[in-house]
C-alpha cells in the first residue's frame, strides 16, 4: 500500500465517483479505478458499492475512510511544516457564510485585524458544504457552517457561536403570510423546499424533524444550492421552508419570515477547523470570537 492508494481512495470517497475523482487529480478515470481495487485486493475487502448513478461506500470503506483521511493529512502537516515553519506563517484563510458577516464575524474580524495587522486575512464567501471539503483540502482554516451534522464531531473542532430560531419562509401571497406567528401543523398542506445534501449537510433532515414533532412528513418537492435560490423559489410561489431567522436580513423579495409557536430545536451556527490545524493566526481568530 502506498499513499497514492490513500490520496486516491479519499478522492473518490469525497466525490463518489471515479470521474470525479479523477477531474480532482488530474489523472485519468481507468487509472484511479485501478488503484482503488489494487487498494481492494489487499485489503480484502470491497470499499465502495457501484451504482449506476456513482458510488457508495460500504460500511467498510466509511470506517477506512476514518484512518485513511488521517493518514494523509499527517503527511501533508509533515510536509507543510518543513516548508513553512510555523513561527513564519502569517496568514489566515476564513471561509464563512453571509449571514454572519453582518452579526458577529465582522466585529470578530475587525478586532482581529487591529491586534495582528501583520497576518494576511482572505475570507471566502462559500456554501457550508463546499467550506467542509475546503477544510479537508487545507484550503481554508476556520469554516463558519450553520447546524454542523454530527459526522462533523469526529473530525474536527467545533465551536458553537449563535443559536437561531427557525422561521416559516413563505411567499408574500401565501394565505399565512400575515400572521404574527403560526403553528408549523397550519403548513402540513403546503410544498417544501429543501437543500442539497452536499451544500448544507444535514439541513434537509432538520427540517424533516421539526415538521415530524409538529405532526407531519413533509415532502420537499424541490432542492436548492444555495439561500439566494431557496429563497427565490420560495418567492416564485414554488414552495414554503423553514430557514433560519437571519436569513432574513439577506434580500428577499416577494418572501416573508413568519415565527412558529412551535418549541423547534434551534439551528447551531458553529465555526469548525481541523484539530491539527497549528497555525497560530488561526488561534488569535478563535480568541477574539469567543471575545
Amino acid at each position: 500500500m502506498e499513499l497514492r492508494h490513500l490520496r486516491y481512495f479519499v478522492a473518490a470517497a469525497e466525490e463518489l465517483s471515479f470521474s470525479g475523482a479523477a477531474r480532482k487529480l488530474h489523472i485519468s478515470q481507468p487509472a484511479i479505478s485501478r488503484i482503488i481495487r489494487e487498494l481492494e485486493c489487499e485489503l480484502g475487502v470491497s470499499l465502495f458499492t457501484r451504482e449506476r448513478l456513482g458510488l457508495r461506500l460500504t460500511p467498510a470503506g466509511e470506517q477506512f475512510l476514518v484512518s485513511a483521511r488521517k493518514i494523509v493529512r499527517d503527511c501533508e502537516e509533515a510536509v507543510h511544516a518543513l516548508k513553512y515553519p510555523v513561527n513564519l506563517r502569517q496568514k489566515l484563510v476564513v471561509g464563512f457564510i453571509p449571514t454572519v458577516l453582518g452579526s458577529f464575524l465582522g466585529d470578530a474580524l475587525k478586532k482581529f485585524r487591529g491586534n495582528h495587522p501583520r497576518v494576511e486575512l482572505s475570507v471566502r464567501d462559500m456554501l457550508p458544504g463546499d467550506q467542509i471539503a475546503a477544510l479537508r483540502n487545507r484550503e481554508i482554516d476556520l469554516a463558519f457552517v450553520g447546524n454542523p451534522c454530527e459526522e462533523l464531531d469526529n473530525e474536527f473542532d467545533i465551536l458553537i457561536i449563535q443559536e437561531i430560531p427557525l422561521q416559516a419562509a413563505l411567499p408574500a401571497t401565501h394565505r399565512l403570510a400575515g400572521e404574527v406567528a403560526i403553528d408549523l401543523k397550519d403548513l402540513e398542506r403546503d410544498a417544501f423546499l429543501g437543500l442539497v445534501e452536499g451544500k448544507f449537510p444535514g439541513r434537509n433532515q432538520t427540517i424533516s424533524n421539526a415538521c415530524i414533532k409538529a405532526g407531519f412528513r413533509p415532502v420537499l418537492t424541490h432542492k436548492a444550492s444555495s439561500l439566494v435560490e431557496v429563497v427565490g423559489m420560495i418567492g416564485a410561489g414554488m414552495g414554503v421552508c423553514l430557514m433560519p431567522s437571519d436569513v432574513s436580513s439577506q434580500p428577499h423579495p416577494n418572501v416573508v419570515f413568519v415565527p412558529l409557536n412551535d418549541d423547534i430545536e434551534p439551528v447551531r451556527l458553529a465555526t469548525v477547523w481541523l484539530p491539527d490545524n497549528k497555525n497560530p493566526a488561526l488561534r488569535y481568530l478563535l480568541e477574539c470570537l469567543k471575545d
